[in-house]
């Protein structure tokens, strides 16, 4: 009996898998380190706010990132946006393409 023959047949039915997760676990990381990064500029975006800039302000400095700012009654709302496109196949029919990840900061009125 010829073994090579079976083994390049599991390999063949295999590879599809296996690349399959290489591309997924490359996402979840991009999404990852792009979170990582919006929740550092969310705090210099705040530190910045705290120190008087405005929003359009803030948009030329962050061009890359799309920036809200939302006043209530006890809190300023912050929001900080971008888009990953990933690559994925069949990711950006359950996420969306591009991926959008977004991260929220409050901060409570200084008395």
């Amino acid at each position: 009996m010829n073994k090579r023959g079976q083994a390049l047949i599991e390999f063949v039915l295999i590879l599809p898998l296996f690349i399959f997760l290489l591309f997924a676990v490359y996402d979840f990381g991009m999404i990852f380190s792009v979170k990582n990064t919006l929740e550092s500029s969310s705090n210099d975006i705040v530190n910045l706010y705290k120190e008087g800039k405005n929003v359009n302000e803030l948009q030329e400095i962050y061009n890359d990132l799309v920036i809200t700012i939302s006043e209530d009654t006890d809190y300023i709302k912050v929001t900080v946006k971008d888009n990953i496109k990933l690559i994925t196949p069949g990711f950006n029919r359950i996420f969306g393409n591009p991926y959008q990840v977004m991260v929220e900061r409050y901060i409570p009125y200084e008395q």
